[in-house]
Formats: structure tokens, C-alpha cells, sequence
């Protein structure tokens, strides 16, 4: 989305911001007292770039577009290129933080120059921390900021590595988990291992992250994530000099070619009551203590439901569980209503279809195929076509209208087409089946089904 120009032009979104949108934004963004963290993928997750045939021989995996040869010069070139272009519009408006991604790099040592510089290195992980250490240095030195790296791929790395690559002194790291139970993703060893970079982040989730496939709100989630989060840095956060914050994530989809998950506005309640959580029980000394203090997690849910400041801002009362809010108020609310009331009419759409006595027996696909069928079943099966249909047929027109207020064309259409296109072919297929078979007045003797074997296919 970034208007990228150069070499990199050819990789840039159809419906990418314009350079005046991001100026706009960072204006916007400085004049509400925020300051903008940019973040560039400089390691995997490189997906929208490596896919096109014009870069996939910067592979490090020629199957794989996921993670760039990163030792090759071509590749460092695109890297810094990327870095530069971000930088320079972000330092107009202030740039103390800049994050250099660094996660999920799933193939590494398989490119020919990652071979050699393997080889030079002496093991795949210290190449690995030999380029996360020299993209940091680069942007450190070019554009006197605080450099941010996600901790997965150096997490492990033994205190003798870090030490020789400097990584301490290039870049603090940022802690990720999104699960429920962070005791798993993030056990005391983890934490120990990042001991010498004396500030750590630690980075929870409000959205895109509960099922690449989950598009409604399922609020609870990501409040038990926030409140393992809490104990997390109760636990760990003396052994450092400086826990400098949480980043709130909210992710559109698992990478770039996953689907869309849930939209912000689905999302909005959940960020309001994750906020609420972290505020209320992360206490103002934790994050830079100057005394020795003690804390403590108090077990369980914290807020027990109650969320007062999320209520306020929201205008209703918003539910940890999944299913409709009615009521509120925020920007997006009508979206929020909408998908969530989807999804509500989906699963009984769903069960309708796998449960129904008439439907399954009488409106099946021999009868879709053959119009084959009892008249007399149909004209139960009808009234209850429509009862699904109308509901569905509504929401997408209404949703239609609601995201058009807040996305581009495809990102509706490729919603539209994700989660509701089906169900919409279903019931309109059904629909016209059964007004066929009604009208007919006679029918085929059997046998009339005739299927070729898929090896005669």
C-alpha cells in the first residue's frame, strides 16, 4: 500500500495510497500527539514482492516466496531501497521508533549466497543474526532511530552470538504471542535468552489472530491474550532495564496470501475492552520502575466483564462473547452489526443445511440435477428457503453500502466473495430448483441418474 517508486514500482498495490495520503496521515497523526512507528518486512514476509515473476529470483527458496536471499547484493539493495523510501517521509514528522519486521523467516540457508555467507558465518542461525544486526546497524546509523525487531528468530540465539553481531546495541526486541496461554509461546527461558538487550516490547493482538478464517467478533480471545500478557510482564519485566510498552496488533490476514479476517470495525469493541484491560492493571511504574516495587497478577479475568471506560466510548455495552452488540455508536458500528448478524444467519443457514428432514431428503442435488421431486415437499421446503434467503440476500446489500463508507471495491468484493458468496449461490440455486420442480407436471422413470467413475473421467 506504500506508493513505492523505482525499481519497486512494479510491486505496488492497484489501490496503494498516494504519496499526499501518507503525508496527510503523518500530519493528521502528529497534530493528535502520535507519534507513527513505520513498520518494513526485511527478512520474510515478503510475499507481495517475491511472488511477481519480475523478483522471484531474489528467492531464498525458489518455491517459496516468502523469505528474500537476503546475502545476495541485488536483494540487500532492494532492502535498503524499501527502508530509504519509508524513512524518508516518515523522519518529516519524527521517526524515533522505526520496526524492521524480522519474523516468520521459515527458509533460510537455501539460496546459493546464502550457502556461501552460511559458510562464512559458521551456522544458519548466526546468519541469520548477522543480517538482522546489519539491517538494524544500516538503519540506526542512517537515520538516528530506535530500531524494533520481532523476537522469533533470534529469541534462542546464545548470549556469545548476540554479543559478537552487536544485536544489543542495534535494536530492541518486541516479544510476540497471541495466545490465550502465553506460558507456552513465551516460557521463562525465552525471556532469559533476551535478557541482554536491557529494553524489550512486548507485542499482544486485538484482531487477526484468532483463526485465519474468523471474520466476527470473538471479543474474549483477545482479552485472555492481554491478560496473559499482563502476568507475562509481571513476571519477566525485573529482569530488564526497561520494559518500553505493548504493541496492540491488529492484523487483516496471517500474510499476504491469506484471506481477510475480521475488519476493524468488527474489531473495534474488542481493542476499546483490550485497552481497558491493560490500563487497569499494568501499573504506571512498570513500564520504567525507579524504586523497587512489587506487583502482582490477580488470577482470572480481571475485569470480570465489566468494562466502564470501553461502555463510554463505545455508547453500549459491549459483549466478551461472540454474537450481535446492538447500540453502539462508534465509527464502523453499522459494519460491526452487520457481519456479526451474518454470521449469526450463516450458522443457522449451516445447520438448516446439514439438519433439515425436507431439505436434505427432498431438495438434494439429484433433485437440483434431475428436477426430480415431491411437490408436496417442496411446498414445505419453500417457505424456509425464503426465511434464510431474504436475511442473507439483505445483508449483503447493507453490508455493501456500510464498507463502501470505509474500504476500497475489492476489499468488499474479496469479503463478499470470502465468506457470503456461497451462501448466496446456495440458497438462490435452491430457490430456483424448487420453483422448477413446481411447475413441472410430469417426471423422469428411473433409473435416470447416470454418472461416469472419475476413471472413466
Amino acid at each position: 500500500m506504500f506508493p513505492y517508486t523505482g525499481n519497486l514500482s512494479d510491486a505496488v498495490n492497484g489501490n496503494a495510497y498516494s504519496m499526499e495520503n501518507v503525508e496527510y496521515i503523518l500530519k493528521e497523526a502528529k497534530r493528535h500527539h502520535l507519534e507513527v512507528i513505520p513498520l518494513v518486512q526485511t527478512f520474510g514476509h515478503l510475499e507481495w514482492i517475491l511472488k511477481l515473476e519480475k523478483f522471484a529470483h531474489l528467492r531464498e527458496d525458489s518455491r517459496f516466496p516468502q523469505v528474500i536471499c537476503f546475502p545476495e547484493p541485488e536483494a540487500w539493495k532492494l532492502i535498503t531501497d524499501m527502508i530509504d523510501q519509508v524513512a524518508a517521509v516518515h523522519k518529516k514528522y519524527g521517526m524515533p521508533f522505526f520496526h524492521m519486521g524480522g519474523d516468520e523467516a521459515f527458509q533460510v540457508g537455501v539460496c546459493n549466497a546464502s550457502i556461501i555467507e552460511m559458510g562464512r558465518q559458521g551456522s544458519r542461525d548466526r546468519l541469520m543474526l548477522w543480517h538482522i544486526s546489519r539491517t538494524a546497524k544500516y538503519i540506526k546509523n542512517m537515520y538516528s532511530t530506535t530500531v524494533l525487531a520481532w523476537h522469533d528468530m533470534f529469541g534462542h540465539a546464545m548470549e556469545f552470538d548476540l554479543a559478537a553481531y552487536h544485536m544489543t546495541e542495534v535494536l530492541e526486541p518486541v516479544l510476540w504471542s497471541y495466545a490465550e496461554d502465553l506460558d507456552l509461546y513465551l516460557p521463562k527461558t525465552t525471556w532469559l535468552s533476551l535478557k541482554p538487550f536491557r529494553r524489550v516490547w512486548g507485542s499482544s493482538a486485538w484482531k487477526g489472530a484468532d483463526g485465519p478464517a474468523r471474520f466476527n467478533s470473538n471479543p474474549i480471545h483477545y482479552i485472555r491474550n492481554h491478560e496473559a500478557w499482563i502476568e507475562q510482564m509481571t513476571r519477566n519485566y525485573n529482569e530488564f532495564d526497561v520494559l518500553q510498552g505493548i504493541i496492540l496488533a491488529g492484523w487483516s490476514r496471517y500474510d499476504h496470501f491469506a484471506i481477510l479476517c475480521e475488519l476493524a470495525p468488527v474489531a473495534l469493541p474488542t481493542l476499546a475492552m483490550s485497552m481497558e484491560t491493560i490500563l487497569k492493571f499494568l501499573p504506571a511504574k512498570f513500564i520504567a520502575p525507579s524504586d523497587p516495587i512489587s506487583l502482582s497478577f490477580i488470577e482470572g479475568r480481571p475485569l470480570q466483564g465489566n468494562y466502564p471506560l470501553s461502555r463510554d466510548a463505545l455508547q453500549c455495552t459491549p459483549s466478551t462473547s461472540m454474537g450481535v452488540t446492538y447500540g453502539c455508536t462508534f465509527p464502523g458500528h453499522k459494519a460491526f452489526e452487520l457481519i456479526n448478524e451474518y454470521w449469526q444467519r450463516r450458522k443457522q443457514l449451516l445447520q438448516y443445511r446439514e439438519d433439515d428432514f425436507e431439505l436434505n431428503g427432498w431438495l438434494s442435488r439429484v433433485a437440483d440435477t434431475y428436477s426430480s421431486s415431491s411437490q408436496w415437499y417442496i411446498d414445505k421446503i419453500e417457505p424456509l428457503l425464503d426465511y434464510h434467503a431474504k436475511p442473507i440476500l439483505r445483508l449483503e446489500k447493507e453490508l455493501r453500502n456500510e464498507l463502501a463508507r470505509i474500504y476500497y471495491q475489492e476489499t468488499i468484493d474479496e469479503f463478499i466473495f470470502t465468506y457470503m458468496e456461497e451462501d448466496i449461490d446456495w440458497v438462490q440455486r435452491k430457490i430456483e430448483s424448487a420453483a422448477k420442480i413446481s411447475k413441472l407436471g410430469h417426471f423422469p422413470k428411473r433409473p435416470f441418474v447416470r454418472l461416469k467413475s472419475h476413471e472413466e473421467l
